[in-house]
C-alpha cells in the first residue's frame, strides 16, 4: 500500500517538494513508501532455483562426462558450475534490492539488481570464450574418438530441464519486472542451447560426423556471446540513467498536463531504479499563486503519477508560468 506524504522546501524562484530520507519521513508522521519487497521475494524464490538447478546439472554433467569421454559434456558442465556463480550474483543482487533505503543510499538500493545483471553478463561471456577455445581444439584434432552412446541422453534430460526452469523464471521475472531475474532466465536458455548443441555433437560422432560436435560448439559460443552482451549492455544503460523511452515520457508528461492547475511542464526527467521508474519533473503553475496552492498542485502531480504500477518516487518542481501572465 502506498501512502502519499510530502515535506516542502522552499527556494528562490522554485519550490522543491520531496521526502529526503526514511528518517525524515518518520519525523513528519509519513509511512514508509514500500510496494515492491513481495515481487522481489518472489525473484528470490527463482534465483534459489536457478541456484539449485545448476548445482545438480554442473555435478551430473561432470561426472557423466568423465566416465563417457565426453568432452561436450564436460565443457557443459563446467559452463553450469560458472553459472552457479552467477545465479549466487542475482540471488545476492536481488537480496540487496530489498534494503530499504538510507542516508547514504536515499534512492534505496534496487540498482544491485542492475550489477547482478552486469556480473551475469561477465560470467556468460567468459563462457562463450571458453565453449569457443574448446570447439576450436576439437576441429584440430579430428581423431578424438566418440563419446559412449547413452551421454546423450543426458545431455538431452538437461536440455528439458533447463527450458523448464527458463519458462519458470522468465514468466517470473515479468511478473516481478526484475532485471536480474529476467538476465539469468535468458541465461537458462543459453545453456538450453548449449546442451542441445552437446545432445548434437554427441550424435554426430555417433554417425561418423567428427566435426559435428566442434560446429555446435562454435554456434553455441556465439550465441552465449550475443546473450551476454545484450544483457549486459542493457545493465550499463540503466546504472546510467539511461531511459530510451520516448513513448512513455510522453505519456508521463500527457498524465502531468492533466492535473488541475499545471500550465505546462518544463522539464520531465526519469530512470530506472532496479525494474521502477523515478521520475524528476518541473510544471509551471499560474504566477499568482500562493506558495500553499502551489503546494497543493504538487500534491495532485505526484499523487497522479504515483498512481501508475511502476512509478515508485516522484520529485515536483514548481515554477511560476511568467509567460502565460504575459499574454
Amino acid at each position: 500500500m502506498r501512502v502519499l506524504c510530502r515535506l516542502g522546501k522552499v527556494s528562490s524562484g522554485q519550490l522543491s517538494f520531496t521526502a529526503e530520507t526514511p528518517a525524515d519521513r518518520e519525523k513528519a508522521g509519513c509511512a514508509p513508501i514500500d510496494t515492491t519487497s513481495a515481487r522481489q521475494a518472489q525473484s528470490q524464490k527463482g534465483a534459489w532455483l536457478s541456484v539449485a538447478t545448476y548445482c545438480l546439472l554442473s555435478a551430473a554433467k561432470l561426472t557423466v562426462g568423465w566416465l563417457s569421454g565426453s568432452q561436450a559434456i564436460a565443457a557443459d558442465g563446467i559452463n553450469n558450475a560458472t553459472d552457479v556463480l552467477g545465479s549466487a550474483a542475482v540471488l545476492l543482487g536481488v537480496k540487496i534490492a530489498q534494503r530499504p533505503a538510507d542516508d547514504e543510499h536515499r534512492y534505496g538500493h534496487e540498482r544491485a539488481e542492475g550489477v547482478a545483471s552486469l556480473v551475469v553478463a561477465t560470467i556468460m561471456g567468459l563462457a562463450s570464450l571458453e565453449v569457443g577455445r574448446g570447439a576450436v581444439l576439437a576441429l584440430l584434432s579430428p581423431e578424438r574418438g566418440a563419446p559412449a552412446a547413452w551421454s546423450l541422453w543426458v545431455a538431452l534430460g538437461s536440455a528439458a530441464i533447463l527450458l523448464a526452469v527458463y519458462t519458470y523464471n522468465l514468466r517470473l521475472a515479468r511478473h516481478t519486472g526484475s532485471k536480474a531475474l529476467e538476465a539469468a532466465a535468458y541465461d537458462h536458455l543459453s545453456d538450453f542451447f548449449i546442451s542441445v548443441g552437446a545432445a548434437a555433437g554427441i550424435l554426430g560422432s555417433q554417425v561418423g560426423w567428427r566435426w559435428a560436435d566442434p560446429l555446435a560448439g562454435l554456434l553455441v559460443a556465439a550465441l552465449i556471446a550475443r546473450t551476454a552482451w545484450s544483457i549486459g549492455s542493457e545493465a550499463a544503460h540503466m546504472l546510467m540513467d539511461g531511459f530510451a523511452d520516448r513513448a512513455r515520457i510522453a505519456a508521463l508528461e500527457e498524465v502531468v498536463l492533466g492535473v488541475q492547475g499545471v500550465t505546462g511542464v518544463q522539464s520531465l526527467r526519469a530512470r530506472l531504479m532496479g525494474s521502477r521508474v523515478h521520475v524528476d519533473v518541473t510544471v509551471l503553475v499560474p504566477s499568482q499563486m500562493s506558495i500553499v496552492e502551489a503546494h497543493a498542485v504538487a500534491d495532485r502531480v505526484e499523487e497522479a503519477l504515483i498512481r501508475l504500477s511502476d512509478v515508485r518516487e516522484v520529485h515536483v518542481h514548481v515554477e511560476p508560468d511568467v509567460v502565460a501572465q504575459a499574454k
